[in-house]
């Protein structure tokens, strides 16, 4: 029997170690998402793959190592997405055809890029760089569509940015809301195209003004004599911050040291209201879902279930465009206490309850078609969710516009009807 050359030898040496790679990135990028970057554990992470610690270390030298590599397969495999996408018929066809590669249900796992500031240098601008690149080739697509007919015309800076959100909540969201996520998988991306091509409405052209100010959610200043409610401020603009810098910088990349900064203030007086930063962060958690309840519930202003739906999803991105900042649900939701992450699941899946509840009131009120109701509730929070990592709150457009395209899309999708289309 012939034996294998040294080249052949050499060949299935490389390979093998390739594909050994492509599972430790595939399994630390299920860690990462589950528990944040800071939270992970090479152990955990090798044994997923069936490799011991001491063999991990032969691919990378340690965590950051491990995360730069994952963080740069999934910049690689949103190109290689966006590359079979441009070679659809029209700029709708290339955009759908990204979301269903992105989502497609047997897709090995990529690591979601919420925490691109805990990467070292100069690893994190040049991670930075790819994804601005891809997200400019995504927002190309949109350009081309409204250039050729098929996609109305939008900002399509906001449009590409929320497709990214809703793209990487998904991987998320099975950690955040209670459930059974194995059908949500697989009519993820049919749910999700089918949304962005049509919208929600029942009638696209229909115009949508929300009655509710986000100015009223804001803390009212307290009364300075009242030492209770002085402290109570205090620990709400504690919260407020610490929420704005996790938002843009994740969890793993911002310290104690970083929040007393932007107080003004020392981290004594930080811990002065909190133990530690897991404390800190599962009570920005907290807030955040207070929020959210406040905001579904001002959606009762609405005259049916769709434009309820409307006032509380504009609420959640004018709260993040004008510096409400509710902590976003990212990457790390498996490091959280036992006993607190089952509440905010809890708290996550009644939300999303809600919100399909509403749909089904629009169904039958007549303000909204036929669709993947839960699927949507679920899919839909990517959207507002990914605002803090792109959108500077100086941006002239946070005021509203923002707010404004973001609902349209809800509305009317993105596809171009001969009929006018509210705007």
């Amino acid at each position: 029997m012939l034996q294998p050359g040294p080249d052949a030898l050499e060949r299935m040496a490389r390979e093998k170690r390739a594909a050994r790679l492509d599972a430790l990135l595939e399994g630390a990028a299920r860690e990462f998402n589950a528990r944040g970057l800071a939270g992970a554990s090479l152990s955990r992470i090798a044994r997923s793959v069936g490799l011991t610690r001491a063999a991990l270390y032969y691919y990378v030298k340690d965590r950051e190592a491990l995360a730069l590599l994952a963080y740069q397969r999934s910049c690689e495999r949103m190109a290689q997405d966006l590359a079979l996408a441009e070679a659809a018929e029209d700029g709708l066809g290339a955009v759908t055809a990204y979301l269903r590669a992105a989502l497609a249900p047997d897709r090995p796992a990529t690591a979601v890029l919420s925490e691109l500031d805990a990467l070292a240098e100069p690893g994190r601008t040049a991670v930075a760089g790819v994804h601005a690149a891809n997200v400019e080739r995504l927002r190309a697509l949109i350009r081309r569509g409204i250039a050729d007919g098929s996609i109305r015309p939008c900002d399509d800076e906001v449009i590409a940015q929320a497709l990214v959100g809703a793209v990487s909540w998904a991987p998320l969201s099975e950690a955040w809301v209670e459930g059974d996520h194995t059908a949500f998988r697989a009519r993820g991306a049919d749910t999700l195209v089918d949304m962005v091509t049509l919208g929600q409405a029942a009638d696209p052209s229909q115009a949508f003004v929300s009655p509710v100010a986000i100015e009223q959610f804001f803390p009212r200043p307290p009364n300075a004599f009242d030492r209770e409610a002085m402290s109570g401020a205090k620990l709400e603009q504690v919260l407020m911050t610490a929420s704005q810098l996790f938002n843009r910088r994740g969890v793993a990349g911002v310290s104690l040291d970083d929040i007393a900064a932007a107080l003004g203030a020392t981290k004594g007086a930080v811990y002065h209201y909190l133990d530690n930063k897991t404390e800190l962060v599962v009570r920005c958690y907290e807030r955040a879902f207070d929020l959210y309840e406040r905001f579904a519930k001002a959606g009762e202003a609405g005259r049916n279930g769709l434009e309820q739906g409307l006032i509380s999803l504009r609420l959640n991105v004018l709260a993040h465009a004008s510096g409400l900042a509710p902590l976003i649900q990212m990457a790390g939701a498996d490091a959280l206490p036992a006993k607190a992450r089952r509440d905010l699941q809890r708290r996550a899946r009644a939300l999303q309850v809600h919100f399909h509840g509403l749909a089904r009131q629009g169904l039958a009120d007549g303000s909204h078609r036929p669709m993947d109701f839960d699927t949507a509730a679920e899919i839909g929070a990517g959207v507002f969710e990914w605002l803090p990592k792109w959108l500077d709150p100086n941006d002239p457009r946070a005021a509203g516009a923002v707010a404004d395209e973001i609902c349209l899309l809800f509305i009317a999708g993105l596809k171009r009807r001969n009929s006018r289309v509210a705007s």
